[in-house]
């Protein structure tokens, strides 16, 4: 390994008199996202059932987020109905902004049934464009 690498030393750390030994893969090609690249902010208008209105800037997943909550209106949104890897998160950051979003727990019944969350949003939400 040339001195110019970067060396990982937690790579060692569970190798006990492995010292100064590093496994590389051959060939091996490095992928990463370009800097700079940062996706631009929406602007929404948020007007809450009931308190003052609001302005908020939403960007990636959680402005993906609210434009499905606000697309399914008083039904809300599921998991299951609107799939996606974070729900739990995106709602999680939105509410973080003051964005009122209920969750209703539902059951279900099936192989495995149980019971899950509906996300529904308590506000007129009006996207003004990009930040």
């Amino acid at each position: 390994m040339s001195g110019g690498q970067n060396r990982n030393p937690g790579a060692l750390g569970a190798q006990p008199g492995k010292e100064g030994r590093y496994a590389e893969a051959a060939g091996t090609l490095t992928i990463t996202q370009a800097r700079g690249a940062a996706k631009a902010a929406d602007l929404y208008y948020i007007q809450p059932e009931a308190g003052d209105s609001f302005t908020i800037e939403a960007k990636g997943r959680d402005a993906w987020a609210l434009n499905r909550l606000r697309k399914a209106g008083a039904r809300g949104c599921t998991p299951i109905t609107e799939p996606a890897p974070r729900w739990s998160a995106y709602v999680h950051n939105l509410r973080a902004l003051g964005v009122p979003i209920e969750t209703v727990m539902e059951q279900h019944g099936g192989q495995f049934a149980d019971n899950h969350g509906r996300y529904v949003l308590r506000a007129a939400a009006l996207k003004c464009g990009a930040a």
